[in-house]
């Protein structure tokens, strides 16, 4: 089992006396104080290094002397704050971090598990506690871990969008890491495409969602540098209850740099991942443009993209008529191989996706009419009743028939838009 080991104290090395900076940080246990220090790290893997190491323990990195002597061997950086004791399961009921009161474990995957809790401080608010355990990962997967971790806390730390969870809090003990973030009511599209009647969503809903990524993959390109999201997938995408969504799991995101060839490394999800995120070249603002192609054309068939690349011609040509012929060349130009030939923007799509949407909004504004047709003949039929009534009881008058009109009618456009709004939810 491997460790990552914090060093708590001043090193010195050599004649030259070199000395990490100690700084304080606080930790959630019962009247503790921790001191943190800059600790120095393996410039092969970037695991922590103990006092006096001649060889890396993760990677086995050796350096040939007593904790490495040049400084161009190590890198000196902040480590996030560290809990005094191992905090271990995170069970329901359990009060975390004397803050945070466990409620229940809503997602496992990746390197972690994720749970629901209450913010004790914040009024009892649900934020999403994620756990990554480190004891349990291979040396290359705690490497993974360790850059997942940093650009997550990185990128949700200063990022603000209503789309884009926001980060409260991260800390570390000996053998987890934690993220405390927004807590979202609502399920990921690859589990509600699960449930969808016919196995996939009506266009109109799949323009909604299209549009709805395109604001927040353009927020997130707009930036300075521009981040590159680099694995939009149905599974990184949650949907609540009233039809918002939100991007999650940063995890790979990156920033561009201008002059690189390639990224450092080759990441994505296949079948969602363009070409070039396969070290072919470095990725851009359009490798976002394909994997939101390849996600929007997964819900519209109901078929993940790898599972229709290996079907047959005829196989393929079947599955694509699921597809509205308007949208299909916009589909084939996002998902070009060669990233030139794609739109140029996130703008340039929202701008199509809008001009298909427009047509079924006008629908929606004659649809938004029925409720008060429909109170127009609940009110007359309620009336005619009425009339019956007074002609039986020989009181007879045509402003009592107009008054119990109007009431009718208006209590009848209350019941049928309430109505209309329930089934909107």
């Amino acid at each position: 089992m491997l460790l990552l080991i914090i060093t708590i104290s001043y090193i010195q090395v050599g004649n030259e006396g070199l000395a990490t900076s100690s700084h304080r940080a606080r930790v959630f246990e019962k009247g503790a104080v921790a001191i943190m220090t800059s600790a120095l790290f393996c410039d092969e893997c970037g695991a922590a290094l103990a006092a006096q190491a001649t060889s890396c323990a993760v990677c086995r990195h050796y350096f040939g002397a007593a904790s490495p002597a040049p400084p161009a061997q190590a890198i000196g950086t902040s480590l996030p704050p560290i809990m005094a004791a191992p905090a271990g399961a995170l069970r329901p009921g359990r009060l975390f971090a004397q803050r945070y009161r466990i409620l229940d474990k809503v997602g496992e995957g990746g390197f972690g598990v994720t749970y629901r809790a209450e913010d004790l401080d914040q009024h009892r608010r649900f934020v999403a506690i994620k756990q990554i355990n480190l004891s349990l990962l291979s040396p290359q997967q705690m490497i993974e871990a360790t850059d997942t971790f940093n650009r997550e806390v990185e990128y949700l730390s200063r990022l603000k969008h209503d789309d884009i969870p926001r980060i409260y809090d991260h800390f570390t003990d000996p053998h987890h890491w934690y993220v405390v973030m927004d807590y979202i009511a609502g399920e990921t599209l690859e589990d509600k495409l699960k449930k969808a009647r016919r196995g996939r969503f009506s266009t109109q809903k799949v323009l909604d969602i299209g549009i709805a990524l395109c604001d927040v993959l353009a927020y997130l390109h707009a930036q300075s540098p521009p981040i590159v999201f680099r694995d939009v997938k149905p599974a990184n995408i949650m949907l609540t209850k009233t039809g918002r969504i939100y991007l999650i799991d940063f995890g790979i995101a990156r920033h561009y740099a201008p002059g690189r060839t390639r990224d450092t490394a080759p990441l994505g999800s296949p079948g969602y991942a363009a070409p070039e995120q396969y070290g072919k070249a470095q990725t851009t603002a359009q490798t976002d443009i394909y994997g939101l192609g390849a996600t929007l054309q997964t819900l519209l068939t109901g078929k993940d993209p790898l599972e229709i690349a290996i079907r047959g011609k005829k196989q393929r040509r079947t599955i694509n008529k699921r597809i509205p012929k308007k949208l299909q060349p916009l589909l084939q130009q996002m998902l070009e191989r060669d990233a030139s030939q794609r739109p140029q923007s996130m703008e340039e799509v929202k701008e199509h996706l809008l001009r298909f949407s427009h047509k079924p909004r006008i629908q929606k504004a004659r649809r938004a009419l029925v409720p008060m047709r429909e109170a127009t003949v609940d009110a007359l039929l309620f009336t005619m009743l009425t009339v019956v009534c007074l002609i039986y009881t020989s009181i007879l008058s045509p402003l009592l028939i107009a008054l119990t009109f109007a009431l009718a009618y208006l209590i009848a456009m209350i019941l049928r838009l309430r109505k209309a709004a329930y089934d909107n939810t």
